[in-house]
């Protein structure tokens, strides 16, 4: 039986590495990391949600379904970048 991935075993890895970045940069680098890559995968799915796009609205950029929910993400995925490149920042000090 194979071992369960990393973020099903630890839903809330990501975040408690970002927390644990305010005392350790290496975790908070890790956690940066976790979440970049966390939000890319929920962004990149964006474009191909079925019934994404209100066809009535005249289609891109009215938005039906879960895309609205899955917008914050595009918000959260520059944040993850910006933490990454502060812990890099304070790790190479």
């Amino acid at each position: 039986m194979p071992a369960p991935a990393i973020s099903s075993a630890f839903p809330n890895g990501p975040s408690a590495l970002l927390l644990a970045g305010f005392w350790s940069h290496r975790l908070g680098v890790l956690g940066a990391l976790g979440s970049t890559g966390t939000f890319i995968a929920t962004v990149t799915i964006i474009p191909f949600m079925p019934e994404g796009w209100d066809l009535a609205a005249g289609g891109f950029p009215a938005m039906t379904g879960n895309v609205p929910f899955l917008m914050k993400d595009v918000v959260l995925l520059a944040v993850s970048f910006y933490l990454l490149r502060q812990d890099l920042v304070r790790l190479t000090r």
